[in-house]
C-alpha cells in the first residue's frame, strides 16, 4: 500500500505561470487549500484563500508570505455553512473583480456525528456540495468573462458513495459519518460532470480529483491512535496538492472538462458518478435546496 501511495512525484506535474490570474480557494488556510495556495503563489497568481475563521485565514496569509515573498494573497470571508455568508463573499467578488480565472473547491468535512450547519443543514452534504454550488453558481459571471476553470476536490471514498435521494441530509436512521462522506464525494463528481456539461458553451471548464490519501485535519475526530497509524503512510498536504496546482495552471489541461484526475492523470471514476440524470437531479435539489 505505502508504495502505491509514494509512486507520483509532483515533480511529474506540469505548471505554467499564472501571473495577473485571479484564484479563490475555499479552504486555504490548511492542509492542502493552503498548499495549493503556496504553489500557485509561486506561479504568480492572485490567490484568494476563503475561510470563516478571520484569525486562522490571517495566520496563513503570513505563513505564505513568509515562505513566498512576493506572493499576492488576500483574505476572504466565508462560511460555506451559511448560505448567507455564501452570497455575501459572492456579492463581493462580483463588485471587486472584472473575472475569476480559477476557482478551487477544496474545504471539506467529515464529522463522525451528526451536525447541523447554520442553515439547519446536515454538515456533510451542506459543507462538501451544497455550500460549494452556491458559490460556484454565483460566480459563473466571472468564470465566464475568463473561461476560467472550476476545480473540485473529491476522494477515492466516492466510489463506496450512494445518492439517498429520499435522505439526502442523512435525517433518518443512524448516522454513518463515512456514508455521508462519501455521498458528499459522489455529489462532487456528479456537480463538476453536470458544471462542465452546462458550461461547455460559454469556455468554462470543470473537473474533480481525488488528492490521494493525505494526512490533513479532515480526520481530526478520528481516534489519535488511528490518525498515528494512517500518518504513517499518508501523503503530505504538499504532495496531496499537487493535481490541484495542475488543473488550476497548466496548459496541458486547458480544454480539459467534466473528467476526473488522480496524480495528475485522468481516471475513470465509479459508474455511480458517471450517471447524467443523477447529475441532473443534484443540480436541480440543490437549486431547490437553496431557495427553500
Amino acid at each position: 500500500m505505502a508504495a502505491s501511495l509514494f509512486s507520483w512525484h509532483p515533480a511529474s506535474v506540469s505548471a505554467q505561470a499564472m501571473n495577473e490570474k485571479h484564484v479563490l480557494i475555499t479552504g486555504g488556510n490548511v492542509g492542502i487549500g493552503l498548499e495549493t495556495a503556496r504553489g500557485l503563489a509561486k506561479l504568480g497568481a492572485h490567490v484568494m484563500i476563503a475561510c470563516r475563521d478571520a484569525a486562522r485565514a490571517a495566520h496563513a496569509r503570513s505563513e505564505l508570505k513568509r515562505s513566498v515573498p512576493t506572493a499576492n494573497i488576500e483574505v476572504v470571508a466565508l462560511d460555506l455553512g451559511s448560505l448567507a455568508s455564501v452570497q455575501r463573499c459572492s456579492e463581493g467578488l462580483l463588485a471587486k473583480l472584472d473575472r475569476l480565472d480559477v476557482l478551487v473547491n477544496n474545504a471539506g468535512v467529515w464529522p463522525r456525528q451528526r451536525r447541523l450547519t447554520a442553515d439547519g443543514r446536515e454538515q456533510t452534504m451542506g459543507i462538501n456540495h451544497l455550500g460549494h454550488f452556491a458559490l460556484t453558481t454565483q460566480l459563473l459571471p466571472l468564470l465566464r468573462k475568463a473561461r476560467g476553470r472550476v476545480v473540485v476536490l473529491s476522494s477515492g471514498l466516492h466510489a463506496r458513495g450512494k445518492m439517498d435521494w429520499d435522505d439526502l441530509m442523512s435525517e433518518r436512521g443512524g448516522f454513518s459519518g463515512q456514508r455521508a462522506y462519501a455521498q458528499s464525494k459522489l455529489a462532487n463528481i456528479l456537480f463538476a460532470n453536470e458544471l462542465a456539461r452546462r458550461e461547455a458553451a460559454h469556455g468554462v471548464t470543470a473537473n474533480s480529483l481525488h488528492p490521494g490519501v493525505v494526512k490533513t485535519q479532515l480526520a481530526r475526530e478520528f481516534p489519535e491512535f488511528l490518525r498515528t497509524v494512517a500518518g504513517m503512510v499518508m501523503l503530505t498536504p504538499e504532495k496531496g496538492a499537487q493535481t490541484s496546482i495542475y488543473l488550476a495552471s497548466s496548459s496541458e489541461v486547458a480544454n480539459v472538462t467534466g473528467k476526473y484526475f488522480d496524480k495528475g492523470k485522468i481516471k475513470m471514476p465509479s459508474k455511480a458518478a458517471l450517471q447524467t440524470d443523477d447529475g441532473k437531479r443534484l443540480w436541480d435539489w440543490s437549486v431547490a435546496e437553496i431557495a427553500r
